[in-house]
């Protein structure tokens, strides 16, 4: 992973040719090279009281690890399109490198389709606090596009569940990246085994029947 850990930070530091290098080094290895001790040690983690009382609350917990979309596309992930390999910069954006918790029997907020992502925020806000009255020290989000991708593909890793399949009536969730302008976000979701993950996108003020929000529980201090 530290070639692609290297990528996203050139990317983010506006240094597109540099990492266009590494991801031609990478694709010509057909590798990566694992992250060293120190670049793991960023993650953000929750205590050991946090994961206990996450877990009485039906929560699960993942590491996002900071992996783009075309690292995981490139390294056989399926999705159902790839039109947003037009879009290099969308899909250089790399994940954030916490420990998130999602509860798989509630992914997605009740009634949180048909919404405005503003109304879906507001939603979102109310659930991080009351889930903060029970456990201290955390914060509910709307993850960013690619936070949503690698969590998909990492839960379905650990139990060969399809997250926003056919148990979660095929809705994606909205996210909080910006496609163009600030009326358009990408969205996550419709996930199977025949056509893989899709990313779509979203205008923040139309609701949508199968656009819903799935937040994303992070560490206070990643939040």
């Amino acid at each position: 992973m530290a070639m692609r850990y290297v990528e996203t930070e050139l990317n983010k530091l506006g240094e597109k040719d540099l990492a266009d290098i590494i991801a031609g080094v990478h694709g010509k290895l057909g590798r990566d090279i694992p992250l060293s001790t120190e670049a793991r040690a960023e993650t953000k983690r929750f205590t050991p009281e946090q994961r206990k009382a996450l877990k009485k609350q039906g929560f699960v917990i993942y590491d996002l690890t900071g992996q783009s979309i075309r690292a995981l596309r490139d390294s056989g992930r399926q999705f159902w399109t790839t039109w947003h390999k037009d879009f290099p910069d969308f899909e250089a954006l790399g994940s954030m490198q916490s420990e998130v918790a999602i509860n798989p029997n509630r992914l997605f907020l009740p009634e949180s389709n048909n919404k405005t992502l503003a109304q879906q925020q507001e939603m979102v806000s109310k659930f991080s606090k009351e889930l903060g009255k029970k456990v201290r020290g955390i914060k509910a989000i709307i993850g960013q596009a690619p936070d949503y991708v690698e969590l998909a593909f990492r839960h379905l890793d650990e139990t060969g569940d399809y997250l926003f399949g056919a148990k979660y009536s095929y809705d994606a969730t909205a996210t909080k990246t910006p496609k163009s302008g600030s009326r358009v976000v990408y969205v996550v979701g419709k996930f199977d085994a025949d056509n893989g993950l899709i990313v779509s996108y979203w205008n923040i003020l139309a609701g949508h029947g199968h656009i819903r929000v799935a937040p994303l529980v992070v560490p206070a201090s990643n939040a």
